[in-house]
């Protein structure tokens, strides 16, 4: 059973600033992490501010790059021909979240405000270098998503700000992507490492441009950027891949769990890395 909390609705995004600034509620976009963790008692929350009245913050556009509003549920990028073609690691990552029942309500905003460092869609949108769109009572702020994040479960998101929109520059000629999620179950399950990889070859095959992003593999999301420097100028050939599945591992930081060793981890980023960057580089060059 829920526990007894107070229900407001914003029609604006000023009004839903203005109550949380008011009231130190908490904001509620999809409610599948929020709810469910009230209903088990891990917590309690005197007032939620229910978004899902403010219409700006819904929907998708492509026309200059990607420029989705926080409320966008996984569902819409799942069933997306476009998103799937030009944003294929983003695509990849919402569908895995949890069951379709969860992706046609729970919203991609919520999945990065919730900051869980397994989070299925940070990792694809860090790799794509996205950038946050903040609201508050002074105005608006834009901060990269790979700054977005202070710690498991913490943002940077201040007193009376929400998250309003996230910006995705457009994939270049000569890309590909691929996001690669490591679970002990084939259902509904949280990753135990994700890896997320974004290439672009130049006209010789060699990487000119390379993302790799971790969930799962440290206390936030991150950029594995030591790797991702080492690989310019590079192909893809086994004494390469070799190499960065190292510098991967140097840069993950896990920790042990019930549910995986922080030495399993590790052995799982550097071979993940090197599956995703494979695919990846497959798909820069059309051959997947």
């Amino acid at each position: 059973m829920l526990p007894a909390f107070e229900l407001l609705t914003p029609t604006t995004i000023a009004e839903a600033c203005k109550m949380k600034l008011e009231t130190k509620g908490k904001l509620l976009a999809g409610g599948t992490d929020i709810l469910v963790g009230m209903h088990g008692g891990k917590e309690r929350y005197e007032t939620l501010i229910d978004l899902k009245g403010i219409e700006e913050l819904k929907g998708f556009d492509t026309k200059d790059g990607l420029d989705f509003g926080a409320l966008t549920p996984h569902r819409e990028f799942e069933q997306s021909a476009l998103i799937k073609e030009r944003y294929t690691a983003l695509y990849e990552g919402c569908s895995q979240v949890g069951s379709s029942q969860i992706r046609i309500r729970g919203t991609v905003g919520g999945n990065i405000c919730n900051a869980a460092p397994s989070a299925d869609s940070i990792g694809p949108l860090l790799v794509f270098g996205a950038t946050c769109v903040i609201a508050g009572a002074d105005g608006r702020r834009e901060v990269p998503l790979s700054e977005f994040f202070t710690g498991p479960k913490k943002t940077v998101l201040g007193e009376s700000e929400l998250l309003e929109r996230v910006l995705v520059p457009s994939p270049v000629n000569g890309s590909g992507s691929a996001y690669t999620k490591y679970t002990r179950r084939r259902a509904m399950d949280l990753a135990l490492l994700g890896v997320s990889c974004y290439v672009v070859l130049d006209a010789k095959g060699k990487i000119e441009v390379a993302r790799i992003a971790l969930t799962t593999a440290a206390p936030t999301p991150i950029r594995a950027t030591n790797a991702e420097e080492f690989l310019v100028g590079k192909t893809l050939d086994d004494a390469v891949l070799g190499e960065i599945s190292e510098l991967v591992a140097k840069q993950a930081k896990p920790r042990s769990s019930w549910r995986s060793s922080a030495e399993f981890r590790i052995e799982l980023v550097k071979e993940l890395t090197v599956r995703t960057l494979r695919l990846a580089e497959e798909r820069a060059k059309g051959e997947a």
